[in-house]
């Protein structure tokens, strides 16, 4: 595992909070005192993570010696308000509980399922399983994001993705539409999808107007590099505080559209453009992103960091890792998990929560 740092443990701040640039990462625990953004997962205590120029640095303390230390007190507050108050629905759903969406790709070269859904009549059949198997959204997709992909043209995503929207409107859940590009994101929502889900996190040209236009909610994802490139020798100084930093600018950019921060949800991009190292980092450390003040999408199903960490397992062998990774984002807040194998998470899902309610 490359590019995690030795974060330099201290006992108090380097610096008062907030006069360094500063990010907090809530530390999960059972019974905690404080809930995390309003859900089951709860906290007592808070890493104080700090970066000058000669790197990072992190503390432990208390959210009460969180905020005596602080050099601006309102700030901090603000911060740890922004933890724990409840998310407003999002795409229609609640979200004291994970939601579960299911990944439906219309594509023929998808890494797991490339192929077995092209036909519109059988995508919509699968679509209508994971409806009934607990899933709340559908994630369709017409054009693989799988590493080393190539684009595909505007007519032919659209060719793939229309008709099972159409076909699986009204089907009981929430229909999101997996695409980078402006056209699609128009043509998908008005065809009934409700989530516009962009790997590219909104900075394709013409995106973010589409968007706002659409009324839809949006999963804006951080990804470095593009399909095509991501995972040639992905490079970070740390890769949460990093994608933190960016996702908190796409935000930013999102809302200067006209996109309300009610609408969207975050995703810190599990796989695209990161090493295996960088994505055991970034599930660890998963709690931090509820200081964006929004919800949390995780999407690790598997994902062939899996395999690489294992045995070399095939994409369809990946389920238990999978299942792992998804519990591990649930117990730190997540909102919303992205899989492929909806019964087997929701299952897992009512055991973990289920635990986390008898702590």
């Amino acid at each position: 595992m490359t590019d995690i740092p030795d974060l330099t443990r201290l006992a108090a701040p380097q610096a008062p909070p907030f006069a360094i640039p500063t990010w907090i990462r809530p530390i999960p625990v059972p019974a905690g005192a404080h809930r995390l953004a309003g859900g089951r997962a709860s906290f007592d205590v808070v890493d104080i993570v700090q970066r000058d120029k000669t790197g990072y640095s992190v503390s432990r303390h208390s959210p009460d010696d969180f905020l005596a230390a602080a050099d601006d007190r309102n700030k901090a507050v603000a911060a740890i308000d922004r933890l724990i108050a409840p998310r407003p629905d999002w795409a229609g759903l609640t979200l004291d509980h994970p939601a579960i969406m299911g990944i439906l790709n219309v594509t023929p070269d998808s890494f797991s399922d490339g192929g077995q859904h092209s036909a519109p009549a059988r995508a919509v059949a699968a679509g209508r399983a994971m409806i009934e198997a607990g899933a709340g959204i559908v994630d369709i997709g017409g054009e693989s994001t799988r590493p080393g992909a190539e684009p595909v043209t505007r007519n032919q995503e659209l060719a793939r993705v229309l008709p099972p929207i159409a076909g699986l409107k009204g089907a009981g859940a929430v229909l999101s539409i997996d695409t980078r590009h402006a056209e699609v994101m128009s043509r998908a929502t008005a065809a009934g999808a409700g989530i516009i889900n962009d790997v590219n996190g909104l900075r394709g040209e013409g995106a973010p107007d589409a968007a706002a236009a659409s009324g839809a909610a949006v999963a804006i994802m951080h990804m470095q590099g593009t399909p095509e490139t991501m995972q040639q020798d992905p490079h970070y100084g740390f890769a949460p505080v990093e994608i933190y930093e960016f996702l908190e600018d796409r935000i930013t950019s999102a809302e200067a559209a006209g996109i309300s921060r009610a609408r969207i949800a975050i995703d810190p991009g599990f796989g695209f453009g990161k090493s295996p190292g960088h994505n055991m980092s970034l599930i660890a450390w998963t709690s931090m992103f509820h200081g964006l003040g929004v919800p949390i999408l995780v999407g690790t199903s598997r994902k062939s960091s899996i395999a690489t960490l294992s045995a070399g397992e095939p994409a369809d062998q990946r389920l238990a890792g999978s299942l792992g990774l998804a519990m591990t984002a649930v117990v730190q807040g997540c909102q919303l998990l992205r899989v492929h194998d909806v019964a087997e998470t929701r299952q897992a899902l009512a055991i973990q929560l289920a635990l986390m309610a008898s702590a």
